[in-house]
């Protein structure tokens, strides 16, 4: 396998980092991946410009968006605005 083909991401696992970059930092080497997928595939480019828009609206419908640390904390945010 050449460096190319390791660096590489497949759409699925861009999505999920450029979702996971919204509330965490990524580290070095997924950034590199993430940008160099997203330089390649213009569906992932606008995931991301999708995705932050997604974000602004939730902040700016329910004023902050709680701080979440896995998906069970996610769900049960979304629910709670929901009732």
């Amino acid at each position: 396998m050449n460096i190319m083909n390791a660096m590489m991401l497949s759409c699925v696992k861009a999505t999920a980092l450029i979702e996971m970059k919204e509330h965490v930092p990524l580290g070095l080497l997924k950034t590199m991946q993430l940008r160099m997928h997203t330089a390649m595939c213009s569906g992932c480019r606008n995931y991301v410009k999708q995705s932050r828009l997604i974000n602004q609206l939730l902040q700016k419908k329910f004023d902050t968006l709680p701080i979440i640390k896995n998906t069970d904390d996610l769900e049960a945010a979304i629910i709670s605005k929901l009732l």
